[in-house]
């Protein structure tokens, strides 16, 4: 017993991981966020607060190095073995996901010296590898991922370690704790030493010395970004000597001797064709602009979200207009404007809907609230969407019940309400297009195991206004059941 290795294979071979796998685990070292900068001039203001706190005589390097839009990591190696990996989590308490990240290839699970340390990075899924899960989901009829960040995080946390290692993921790293007690003396000397231990940088840690330098990089790299396997949110600019560190100190949430850097979003222009309006399960109606197609930050887009009515008359945005587009926090593509100037006299305004677009039912809208609800209980696209939210990974998460499937059984009248889903018969799903036996054998075997969720997931799946997860543990908590629950004032 006394050899055995937490990375051999002969630990994890067969195991299915259960519910509770995921331990929360105290961070011997916080794990601090960042400070966030948009423009040059920010840049400046942090350079100038650090020269108040340090010698005037005291020269400065900073380390420029992209950020990665993935998930934080911090792995722990002690006589060289690897022994533990935890997730950020709030920054003092993360989980442990050690034997999933066992099974990212790039991971080293024995350093070359027999030395005890911490290392910080950024689990992520290759730009490459997104799109060919996501391809895969489509032919399924699953839920697409919406960007690579989720994705990885999603990937990370699941039950079954095997499928972590189907889908590709990789990791960075940009951080070794206290690397000073290991002799080192400055941030890039540090990640040097991690290279020379088998670990796997981006590679790109460029020494800067004033605050021109790091706009010309700043320029490259935003431009540059684009040709990375990977996503990138930013740059992170650090002061490089290690022992400035505690001089020029920290907040209660970060670090002063480093900041983040976030690129602008990416805008391009196209031509607004049309405005289609979505209920979704609480009967609130989103516009969604119908776009000529156009590419941006790496996909095609031809529809992006208009928020509401009121945004949509404040922006004076019409039909025909040619708008702006970009991608809200690199995810969710958004019209921010129309240009006015390119108007031709043509272009319609958009009306304010009467009649849900599905059901027709007339709409309403709370006072003082700008939203347009379809108050019909029965609106299909209601009651679709309160199906999708209940099977969702939050809630139920009943694998195997995308949009897509959701939608192909309430269209056919196989369900008609969430209860109908644990009365599915066998031989209606095999009959269903692209549902083999062993896809209808797994979802059966999903919805049967959901029936094991914790209150607190039921009752977060039940939609009811207002009673989000943290809420829905607290109800958990407080009635202990459903039938306590339903009769509380």
């Amino acid at each position: 017993p006394q050899y055995k290795e937490i990375s051999s294979p002969t630990t994890s071979v067969g195991a299915s991981l259960k519910e509770n796998k995921f331990k929360k685990v105290e961070h011997a070292h916080p794990m601090l966020s960042l400070a966030n900068s948009y423009n040059i001039g920010e840049i400046v203001d942090f350079i100038e607060r650090i020269k108040k706190r340090i010698p005037k005589e005291q020269e400065l390097k900073y380390c420029l190095e992209v950020k990665l839009d993935g998930l934080s990591i911090s792995l722990t190696y002690r006589q060289g073995k690897l022994v533990r990996a935890v997730t950020r989590g709030d920054g003092l308490i993360g989980e442990d996901v050690t034997e999933n990240i066992l099974e990212i290839a790039s991971i080293v699970k024995t350093l070359p010296q027999d030395i005890d340390m911490e290392i910080r990075g950024e689990v992520v899924l290759p730009l490459a590898n997104f799109e060919k899960l996501n391809n895969e989901r489509l032919e399924k009829g699953e839920e697409l991922f919406a960007n690579p960040r989720n994705a990885a995080s999603g990937t990370l946390r699941q039950l079954d370690s095997k499928i972590v290692k189907e889908r590709g993921l990789d990791a960075y790293f940009y951080f070794l704790v206290e690397a000073d007690k290991l002799g080192l003396k400055s941030h890039s000397e540090s990640i040097k030493f991690l290279e020379s231990m088998g670990i796997k940088t981006t590679g790109i840690f460029e020494l800067l010395e004033t605050s021109k330098e790091i706009e010309k990089r700043i320029d490259y790299w935003e431009k540059e970004r684009e040709n990375l396997p990977y996503e990138t949110d930013g740059l992170v600019i650090k002061v490089d000597e290690i022992n400035l560190w505690n001089e020029i100190g920290y907040t209660s949430k970060t670090p002063r001797w480093a900041i983040a850097y976030k690129f602008p979003a990416h805008q391009v222009s196209t031509i607004l064709n049309d405005v289609t309006w979505q209920v979704g399960r609480t009967g609130k109606l989103t516009p969604v602009a119908e776009l000529e197609e156009v590419e941006l930050s790496g996909s095609k887009v031809k529809r992006a979200s208009l928020h509401n009515i009121s945004e949509i008359q404040r922006k004076d945005i019409r039909i025909g207009d040619r708008v702006f587009i970009e991608k809200a926090a690199e995810i969710i593509p958004q019209v921010v404007k129309s240009i006015k100037e390119d108007r031709t006299g043509n272009e319609k305004i958009i009306e304010e809907p009467v009649n849900c677009p599905v059901c027709n039912h007339k709409l309403e809208r709370e006072e003082g609230l700008v939203d347009i609800k379809c108050v019909n209980e029965e609106c299909p696209a209601k009651v679709q969407g309160e199906i999708e939210y209940f099977v969702s990974r939050d809630a139920l998460n009943i694998e195997g019940l995308g949009d897509k499937v959701v939608a192909t059984l309430y269209e056919q009248g196989i369900i008609s309400h969430t209860i109908d889903l644990f009365s599915l018969e066998r031989e209606k799903l095999i009959d269903l297009d692209r549902m083999g036996e062993k896809s209808v054998d797994n979802l059966l075997t999903a919805i049967e195991n959901s029936k094991n969720s914790t209150l607190d997931k039921v009752i977060y799946a039940l939609g009811i206004l207002n009673v989000g997860k943290k809420a829905a543990k607290i109800l958990a908590e407080k009635y202990l059941n459903l039938t306590t629950l339903m009769t509380a004032t």
